[in-house]
């Protein structure tokens, strides 16, 4: 009997499988805002469509996954966060690849 190899299945609109055999898994981590400069002016000046574009640059450039973190005193993350991925959901070209939300605040993992 063959021994079952254990996978890590994740999905965006297409599905993404880990195994132990997988290469290095790109992360695009430039979505947040703990991390990017440009993305926390971006996203505190409501400027949400070049925040997207920052994703689409991302998924175009390889990344696997997409890190978002919405984690700032100045402004609400949690609201920030609900735009920001209904915005994304409606991009297929970005949502085709998982989303990992990143935030050490639960109403923002939540949302």
């Amino acid at each position: 009997m063959k021994k079952e190899e254990k996978q890590l299945k994740l999905s965006g609109l297409e599905p993404l499988i880990i195994t132990p055999k997988s290469n290095f898994i790109n992360v695009g981590e430039r979505t947040n805002v703990a991390g990017s400069r440009k993305f926390l002016r971006l996203i505190k000046e409501e400027k949400f469509d070049e925040a997207i574009a920052i994703a689409r640059h991302q998924v175009e450039g390889g990344a696997q996954i997409i890190d978002i973190n919405m984690d700032d005193g100045l402004i609400d993350g949690k609201q920030a966060m609900i735009r920001f991925m209904n915005l994304i959901a409606a991009e297929p070209d970005i949502a085709r690849v998982p989303i990992m939300i990143d935030s050490s605040k639960w109403e923002i993992i939540e949302a």
